[in-house]
């Protein structure tokens, strides 16, 4: 080894430490499962290829950005592969960001340890599925708006570009711009004397870029199925949140209305999820005996908002009972959650359709073999249920560190690090809300891994200084 890469080593040595393992840990599950892991959503995106039909539940921006790219010069196992190394790359990018900002080498290589190390994390990057790439964009967002001090238009309109396309990798995105407007309005280091003008110019730069590209595919979708949208629906987000606490006698319901509200009282109902509700409860088995005429959208959305107005406080209650599931000691799921079996290890092939129409798949993909290892699987599970994952306390005490940064605490008040902090806790908060506004998943939980891990080493470097060279 020369002399050059034998100093980048001891010096960087502890996230080298943590890159091997996470390095092992996906070479691990390419090995276990062949070619790749297809869960319910990914036979949507793999339908949607080559015509990029927008007319699913999901955007096509996994499609064409990463998806379909790949499928064109190879399969799905070099899908895998490429998500196992955009997934070693967040890693990486964590560190760069936090060296950038002065952190001390350990606090920046241990930011990256959930990313690097989590099972979770390197389990939903096997699948086929859109959540990795959601994970990039948002960093990239926090590199073109933070890597260079304070934005200007031009930056600005990029990160919402950027913003843009993570909506249309996971609609969830949507309200992400949020955050990034409120950053570039707090950023600091403009001139006293610039005042706000520069500030509003660079704001309207990103929200008009944002939007414009979201009008863009709403009239791509208007053009194929003939409305103007950004994703299809297999059942409204919102009657599904508020089909679970309807109190149905009490509300005034139309004739329509009562029609789609559920009969089961309402303590059973926490027995089926809000994930049934959204996604389950309009299939023929349950609407076979409805009129032709009969508006199911309508008659749930007019439900839905008389949940909203007369129970809000339930509807509330559930949503932030949701959002603090996250940040339980360990992996734990409620009656009527999205099971958290879906984001395991197994020692087979998990199967989420009729085995012949998954090999269908891999054969139009791949040479149509599924393969599961017993033993290496056996192994990322035992991993896995055995702690090889982050407790959700670490990331609520990220979250609570990023707050005190913000604050001012310590030093921070005069590190000019409070706006970057803000940054990827404002994301992170923001896009843990949305998800849970809708239903709690652990799979809805992973982006906390990549941001609130990065806000809390830029909170503690804020608070007790920057780094010196030798740290």
């Amino acid at each position: 080894m020369t002399a050059a890469p034998a100093r980048l080593l001891r010096a960087h040595w502890l996230l080298a430490l943590l890159l091997i393992g996470g390095v092992v840990l996906r070479v691990l599950a390419q090995l276990a499962y062949r070619p790749a892991l297809l869960y319910i959503d990914s036979f949507r995106y793999l339908d949607d290829l080559g015509v990029f039909y927008p007319g699913g539940i999901n955007p096509v921006g996994y499609e064409v950005l990463l998806l379909g790219p790949l499928l064109l010069v190879g399969n799905l196992a070099l899908v895998a592969v490429v998500q196992h190394l955009l997934g070693l790359a967040l890693g990486v990018a964590i560190y760069v960001l936090l060296l950038r900002f002065g952190a001390r080498r350990w606090i920046a290589a241990l930011a990256t340890a959930p990313v690097l190390l989590d099972a979770y994390q390197v389990q939903i990057e096997h699948n086929i599925m859109s959540d990795l790439l959601f994970q990039v964009l948002l960093l990239a967002v926090i590199f073109v708006l933070a890597w260079r001090g304070t934005p200007g238009p031009r930056t600005a309109a990029i990160a919402g570009l950027l913003l843009a396309a993570s909506v249309l990798v996971r609609l969830v995105g949507l309200t992400l711009v949020v955050p990034a407007v409120a950053f570039v309005l707090l950023a600091a280091g403009l001139r006293p004397r610039d005042g706000w003008r520069p500030r509003l110019r660079a704001a309207g730069a990103l929200a008009g870029a944002f939007a414009g590209v979201l009008f863009c595919y709403a009239m791509y979708h208007l053009a194929w199925t003939g409305s103007p949208a950004l994703g299809g629906s297999t059942g409204s987000v919102v009657f599904g949140r508020t089909a679970a606490v309807a109190d149905c006698a009490a509300l005034g319901l139309t004739p329509e209305e009562a029609v789609v509200c559920p009969n089961e009282p309402v303590a059973a109902r926490a027995a089926n999820g809000i994930d049934f509700y959204i996604h389950f409860w309009h299939v023929p088995a349950n609407t076979r005996s409805l009129p032709d005429d009969f508006d199911l959208n309508a008659a749930q959305s007019g439900m839905a908002r008389k949940v909203l107005l007369h129970q809000p406080f339930d509807v509330l209650g559930g949503f932030v009972q949701d959002f603090l599931k996250g940040f339980a000691p360990t992996r734990t799921q409620s009656p009527g959650d999205v099971p958290l079996a879906r984001w395991q290890f197994t020692t087979d092939y998990p199967m989420y359709a009729d085995p012949w129409y998954v090999t269908e798949w891999a054969e139009l993909h791949g040479d149509g073999t599924l393969r599961a290892d017993p033993a290496i699987g056996g192994f990322l599970r035992a991993y896995q249920l055995g702690g090889g994952y982050t407790p959700g306390i670490v990331l609520g005490g990220c979250l609570l560190l990023s707050a005190a940064a913000v604050l001012g605490a310590g030093r921070a008040r005069r590190s000019g690090l409070r706006a970057v902090v803000l940054l990827p806790a404002g994301l992170a908060t923001t896009v843990l809300a949305t998800a849970a506004a809708m239903e709690f998943s652990w799979r809805y939980q992973l982006p906390g891994l990549v941001l609130l891990p990065l806000a809390a080493g830029l909170a503690l470097t804020a608070i007790t200084g920057p780094s010196r060279s030798s740290d």
